[in-house]
């Protein structure tokens, strides 16, 4: 009978065992389902065909009081008006001004683009009208492109052309230089998802530059330039080049999450020391390329604003894929929620839009809203993506949100900046006070509609586009490469230019939202980790009255 007591208490104590084990498992995969649902907000996906119905819009009541006369709001909207400095994107030669102003930095006031610099109207001999401005020809879409381009919404083509007094800086070569055999642009590692460039390809703003493009790796000996987008280089080693053949760094994403195959900077690898420019979105990049650039009219547009406001019937809208980022746009937009209703459409909202419908979601959008989010996803000093640059030219106003760096490439009082409010509900009450006074409205439709975006578009493999402001930034890699000598240089560290801490991505501090989820998150997991200590201090108590009976020697035979 002894023994048979001994053994029922072993089996207690091996079953007390077993069920704090379990317990303490099922607490742990609890406790990462509880993290997971806290961090990641519950989007839902809908999927379906393209029609009317599925972009209705209910229009509701706000719960804010806005109280701000007109006068008030519209001395606060020429407040927010900063500074202005003027982007060299367009190239030395192409603007001179532009370098000449460059030098002020931001002392520059956004002067410079509302009255200074535009589109002039032009005539060629063939009776076309463009618009040109400091060599650069826009003409009106599409040239060279096809018109049936589904996504395409850019007014304008950039054209640049072949001017040997601009091209060449020595003044021997603008008469003699041969020009016959063009040196070859190679894309040696493009994005994984960028269409290829099969054979030579003139380049797209200006075919009639001694240069030719391709993405075709069998011209890696007799190129003379290899463009290298860093982000996609997967465990590749350098290209042999020649002595005279420049390697350029290129970077169109930001910072963040960049690298997918590691840090391609790392000293062991050989790829640090041996680019010799850099062509980037940043400013202090050799050659700076955008997603898009905004230049002012000379022509006035006339149109029937009265007409455009009555068709409207909500207030703002948003499509958006990507539902977690590191700017917390989401979490912005939650908060934004509770002061007046966001319509989302897309992967992250409730309302459809596939992306095969884009021109049909955009059209839609355009007539029945008049504001539109346009958040990046990565706050990064000079990084300004194709959703500010894509929707400028519909009848909505845009709320972009970024690093604040806006006022160097559009006027401030063409946009709304969420950088100029203290929190989402002071920008609720801002786009409130617009959607309930009509005029006001209006005159900043009238002042947006003074200016114009220009972009390309890049076809992708998955038959969708990307949108950038690049063409013209490759006429001036062409123009690098025919005055060489001016431009020498090697980038011996980098790593030091890539991570320059000005230009890596911030947190946000606007959103209050997010500290109080922190801090309810650090809260639950304090709470819970106390739980399971106690848990297991009364458990392992359980365990000690137990076990010792049978190991006490001569207990057991």
């Amino acid at each position: 009978m002894e023994k048979l007591g001994i053994k029922t208490r072993h089996l207690k104590a091996c079953f007390s065992i077993k069920f704090c084990l379990i317990t303490l498992g099922i607490l742990i995969t609890l406790t990462f389902s509880l993290f997971y649902t806290f961090t990641n907000e519950n989007m839902e996906e809908i999927t379906s065909s393209c029609k009317k119905s599925d972009y209705d819009v209910v229009r509701t009541k706000s719960p804010i009081h806005v109280e701000n006369d007109r006068v008030q709001t519209m001395n606060e909207i020429r407040r927010l008006r900063g500074n202005f400095v003027l982007s060299k994107s367009l190239g030395t030669y192409l603007t001179p001004l532009t370098k000449a102003l460059t030098a002020f930095n931001d002392s520059i006031s956004e002067y410079i683009l509302r009255s200074g610099l535009g589109l002039e109207s032009y005539t060629t001999e063939e009776k076309e009208d463009i618009c040109t401005e400091n060599g650069i020809q826009y003409r009106p879409f599409p040239y060279l492109e096809k018109a049936d381009n589904p996504f395409y919404t850019s007014e304008f083509e950039a054209y640049v052309p072949f001017d040997r007094s601009l091209f060449f800086e020595r003044d021997e070569d603008k008469a003699s230089r041969d020009v016959q055999q063009k040196k070859i642009i190679l894309w040696w590692q493009h994005k994984i998802a960028q269409a290829p460039i099969d054979g030579l390809q003139p380049l797209r703003a200006c075919p009639d530059f001694p240069c030719v493009v391709t993405s075709d790796r069998n011209y890696t000996a007799t190129s003379s330039a290899m463009l290298i987008n860093a982000q996609f280089v997967n465990g590749e080693s350098p290209p042999k080049r020649r002595a005279d053949q420049v390697l350029i760094h290129y970077q169109i994403e930001a910072p963040i999450d960049y690298w997918f195959y590691g840090d391609l900077f790392a000293t062991d690898n050989g790829w640090n020391g041996i680019f010799n420019w850099t062509m980037s979105y940043r400013m202090d990049a050799d050659i700076t390329t955008y997603h898009g650039v905004v230049r002012r009219r000379r022509a006035v547009r006339r149109r029937d604003y009265r007409e455009i406001l009555a068709k409207k019937t909500g207030v703002v809208a948003w499509m958006v894929s990507n539902c977690e980022t590191s700017s917390r746009r989401e979490n912005y937009i939650a908060e934004l929620q509770k002061y007046l209703q966001v319509d989302v459409y897309g992967k992250c909202g409730k309302h459809k839009c596939p992306r095969i419908c884009d021109r049909q979601c955009l059209q839609d959008i355009n007539e029945k809203y008049k504001f539109y989010i346009g958040f990046e996803s990565s706050l990064c000093r000079d990084y300004i993506t194709e959703k500010l640059y894509r929707y400028f030219d519909t009848d909505m106003i845009v709320i972009a949100r970024g690093h604040d760096t806006y006022s160097r490439l559009l006027p401030s009082e063409i946009f709304i900046n969420t950088a100029n409010f203290k929190s989402p509900k002071e920008l609720a009450e801002m786009i409130l006070y617009l959607d309930s006074h009509d005029e006001d409205y209006i005159a900043m439709l009238k002042e947006k509609d003074k200016y114009v975006s220009v972009y390309e578009d890049y076809p992708l493999n998955n038959s969708f586009l990307e949108y950038r402001y690049e063409a013209v930034p490759m006429c001036e890699v062409c123009r690098r490469l025919w005055n060489l000598k001016n431009y020498a240089k090697v980038y011996h560290d980098m790593s030091a230019w890539f991570y320059k801490k000005e230009y890596q991505c911030l947190t946000p501090q606007d959103i209050e939202y997010w500290a109080k989820k922190l801090f309810k998150q650090m809260l639950f997991f304090l709470t819970l980790i106390i739980f399971l200590i106690l848990l297991s201090v009364f458990t392992l108590y359980r365990v000690l009255r137990i076990v010792p009976i049978y190991l006490i020697p001569g207990n057991v035979r």
